[in-house]
């Protein structure tokens, strides 16, 4: 790499660290942005997220999602992260492995929802009680799980292809939360030796 190669990649380095912990970033008049968020002339950036919100794009799937949680899910509650993404929390009951078997999970909306881009698509439903991250520290392992970009473990609900992301048809946080369902009942007929592994791994159910 030439020096002034190293230079550019130095100043990316630096602007990443700032972006990152949340430092004063300004822009000049040109719209380069400035790494060492010097002032004078420049613009600065202000304080918050980018932000994209598909509920912002679409406030009638917002409405339909609140409206098939009630029909299906009225136990569970709607909130939003500090970083704007909605989710509901609630608890199901299994009474696979014991009448009093109590899942409290987290149901989250991506920003890009609705979307099939990846396994279990845009809504990802965390077992909050159980922690999965402990069970798996546990077992040494649990098959047919995905991990985030903060490598928390999320249940693996859907193909991409069985997660409906058009215009005309998306899949909605009940039926996310109804495939988690499924799921935690392979997982406990696993625990219980009803189920193995290699059939866990699969597309088996």
């Amino acid at each position: 790499m030439t020096q002034s190669g190293d230079a550019a990649e130095q100043a990316r380095k630096r602007l990443a660290e700032r972006l990152k912990k949340g430092d004063k970033v300004t822009i000049k008049k040109d719209g380069e942005v400035n790494p060492d968020g010097r002032s004078g002339d420049d613009i600065e950036i202000p304080p918050g997220k980018l932000a994209y919100q598909w509920y912002e794009h679409d406030p009638e799937l917002l409405e339909l999602e609140k409206s098939a949680m009630r029909r299906f899910f009225p136990r569970f509650k709607l909130d939003k992260l500090d970083d704007g993404r909605f989710f509901w929390h609630g608890s199901i009951k299994t009474r696979v492995l014991s009448p009093d078997n109590d899942w409290y999970l987290q149901v989250v909306y991506q920003n890009n929802h609705p979307d099939n881009s990846s396994f279990g698509g845009s809504i990802r439903v965390y077992s909050i009680d159980p922690d999965l991250e402990e069970l798996f520290e546990e077992l040494g392992s649990i098959p047919h799980i995905l991990r985030d970009e903060g490598n928390h473990i999320y249940i693996c609900t859907a193909r991409q292809n069985d997660f409906l992301a058009t215009p005309q048809e998306s899949t909605s946080a009940a039926s996310a939360i109804a495939w988690a369902v499924k799921w935690i009942t392979v997982f406990e007929l696993w625990l219980d030796g009803k189920v193995t592994t290699e059939e866990f791994q699969s597309h088996t159910f």
